[in-house]
């Protein structure tokens, strides 16, 4: 047989970045959705509520966030 002979080398390689790849996106998936999900925040969600408030920042001036009326930035 000719399968004794070959180099599976390639095989090994290809094979580790796979379960590589896939064991981070079942990793990732997990963090997202899994047991500690509960206590992830929306960062986007919670800066639009501020922004709903009033009391996020300005977008004034050169780049530099402004906090209305604390003089607090960020």
């Amino acid at each position: 047989m000719e399968f004794a002979s070959q180099n599976f080398s390639a095989y090994l390689i290809i094979g580790s970045l796979a379960a590589l790849v896939l064991g981070s996106l079942v990793y990732g998936i997990y963090t997202a959705f899994g047991a500690g999900a509960e206590d992830l925040t929306d960062q986007i969600e919670e800066h639009a509520k501020l922004h709903k408030l009033g009391i996020a920042h300005s977008h004034k001036g050169g780049g530099g966030a402004v906090a209305r009326g604390g003089g607090h930035s960020h």
